[in-house]
């Protein structure tokens, strides 16, 4: 295990037991959903973290295009973990009553923010599934943050300000789930890949003198796309077509099956 996961694991354990803490023994049930998801985060990172090294196993009989997309198996978990946690969530909010907030809650919601600013910074560089789980771990900035408003006015003032926060980050959740949904989805019905994409195949066959009458791409992971293409050209297309296919591939991540019409 690398030294940055290291960092990601114990900042993320860190800053979910410092909300659990607030949550469960200082009366805030803004921070006690904001520690379901804080736990459904963990979860999912070791999820991720187990698939990550599937998608480094080189191409098989079973799977002919290699296991990159072993990685969106990890979102996915993340969606259901957070599913979970929504759903505890309404039925804790559903059943309260009348409760006390102590200011301890308050110091606990600000050390928490500090805790995740390692693994968030550092997830945000790795893998598309690192990334997917630094953007759900991003939103523990801004469930803090309400966690801090909400504990500091349900300590000073009324209950009803922690638990209109704990209503926030509920619905919060929802949101996230949304969007991340939609994302998944577009990988699953093999939407097409960004036009930049594009752009950059037509840039590197006109540098060739090549044409292209037809391309299609799918996408295999993140950085990683897979399609076949047919061009026309003249010229010692022998030389030409490995040149074009090596440089799709090292600078784009793009591997084309190449037809050529003289």
């Amino acid at each position: 295990m690398s030294t940055a996961v290291m960092v990601i694991v114990a900042g993320s354990i860190t800053g979910g037991l410092l909300k659990i803490t607030g949550g469960l023994f200082f009366g805030s049930n803004t921070l006690f959903v904001d520690a379901l998801t804080s736990f459904a985060n963990l979860l999912s990172l070791f999820m991720i973290l187990h698939f990550r090294r599937t998608t480094l196993m080189p191409a098989d009989t079973d799977h002919h295009f290699g296991h990159e997309r072993f990685e969106y198996v990890g979102i996915l978990v993340t969606m259901l973990a957070y599913s979970f946690v929504a759903g505890v969530s309404v039925a804790r909010l559903s059943s309260l009553r009348d409760y006390s907030v102590g200011i301890e809650a308050f110091y606990l919601a600000v050390a928490s923010i500090i805790a995740y600013l390692p693994p968030v910074v550092l997830s945000r560089r790795m893998s598309s599934s690192m990334r997917a789980y630094g953007e759900f771990t991003a939103s523990e900035f801004i469930e803090a943050g309400v966690g801090i408003i909400a504990t500091l006015g349900g300590a000073l003032y009324t209950y009803l300000i922690d638990f209109a926060g704990a209503l926030l980050l509920t619905g919060y959740i929802f949101y996230e789930l949304l969007n991340n949904g939609r994302s998944l989805v577009e990988i699953m019905v093999d939407a097409a890949p960004p036009l930049n994409i594009y752009e950059n195949i037509v840039k590197e066959a006109e540098g060739l003198g090549l044409e292209i009458k037809a391309v299609r791409l799918r996408r295999l992971s993140h950085t990683k796309f897979h399609g076949d293409i047919l061009i026309k050209g003249g010229g010692n297309m022998m030389e030409k077509i490995p040149r074009f296919k090596k440089a799709l591939k090292t600078k784009y991540g793009v591997d084309l099956c190449v037809e050529w019409e003289e």
